[in-house]
């Protein structure tokens, strides 16, 4: 048995030790100062950054409607350790084809300075120009500001954070969807022409000059399908599976809070789209703060 002293001494080592320890992990959890990560844009406004995964660097695109991280299947076989789980993930695209994806854990996933552990991806085989898509899901805990005028993405500290709430033209409220931390999606509302109010999706991958409706709301816009320009498209994922696209032009947009509104916009409304509508988020703002814990975006004009 160990003498009384002994366990004295232990306990006063050992006390201060796990305080410390803990202390250090809890900060290891929180960003003090923020991280920055210069981005690049596509003709059509894709938002590029770099990114490693378990220590192999690739091009991604930053994209907030993606829900569910990707890889391509050329990047993923390049990367050590990329651990495939028994687990798997049914999800949709915009256009309505079902995608069955088995689910991958990595061991770390650098964004700049910024890491996240044991972050899921998908990996698909497919045929891109980059690496694959960045989502919302690893920030779900951390705020990240799209800077379009100075090409930057940032994950904010605390301190960030404020300033940015200090200098904000206006907020916007989100809804967040967030399916077992696996796929995170954002969405807000818009009115149409001044008498139609959407739910519409966000999606940064969407592009600039990118605003898409249901069809189903055509006729409460006073828009003849017989009377615009349209076509069929294939699905790029399950070419025997496609939609039917009209397009057109619609005078106004807001948000519901009348902060900011776009006229005059090219519009297309797609057969079998399984959101109210979807869009880009560059006309929200030049810089845009998404603040996935209190359901908003931060905007500067």
């Amino acid at each position: 048995m160990m003498p009384k002293f002994k366990r004295l001494m232990m306990k006063k080592v050992i006390t201060p030790l796990m305080i410390l320890l803990a202390t250090l992990t809890y900060a290891q959890g929180k960003i003090t100062e923020p991280v920055k990560v210069p981005f690049t844009q596509t003709s059509d406004g894709h938002i590029i950054i770099a990114a490693k995964v378990n220590g192999v660097e690739g091009k991604f695109i930053f994209d907030t409607g993606a829900g569910l991280n990707l890889l391509t299947k050329k990047f993923a076989d390049k990367v050590k350790n990329l651990e495939k789980t028994h687990h798997f993930y049914t999800g949709h695209r915009a256009t309505g084809e079902e995608l069955h994806i088995d689910l991958w854990n990595s061991r770390a996933l650098d964004v700049g300075s910024f890491t996240v552990k044991n972050e899921i991806f998908s990996v698909y085989d497919i045929d891109l120009p980059l690496d694959g898509l960045i989502s919302l899901t690893p920030f779900k805990d951390y705020p990240v500001t799209i800077d379009f005028e100075h090409k930057v993405l940032s994950i904010e500290s605390g301190k960030s954070l404020k300033e940015l709430i200090r200098r904000k033209d206006f907020e916007m409220p989100v809804q967040v969807s967030n399916d077992r931390e696996i796929a995170i999606e954002i969405a807000t509302k818009v009115q149409l022409d001044d008498k139609l109010t959407l739910n519409v999706r966000l999606d940064s991958g969407a592009g600039f000059g990118v605003y898409r409706f249901s069809s189903v709301y055509m006729k409460k816009l006073n828009v003849d399908p017989d009377k615009v320009r349209n076509e069929f498209k294939p699905s790029y994922f399950k070419p025997e599976e496609g939609n039917r696209y009209y397009y057109t032009e619609l005078s106004k947009m807001t948000d519901v809070n009348k902060n900011v509104a776009i006229k005059d916009f090219g519009a297309t409304f797609i057969d079998g789209l399984i959101y109210e509508g979807i869009m880009g988020i560059n006309w929200i703002g030049k810089k845009i703060t998404i603040d996935l814990s209190n359901k908003r975006l931060i905007v500067q004009k």
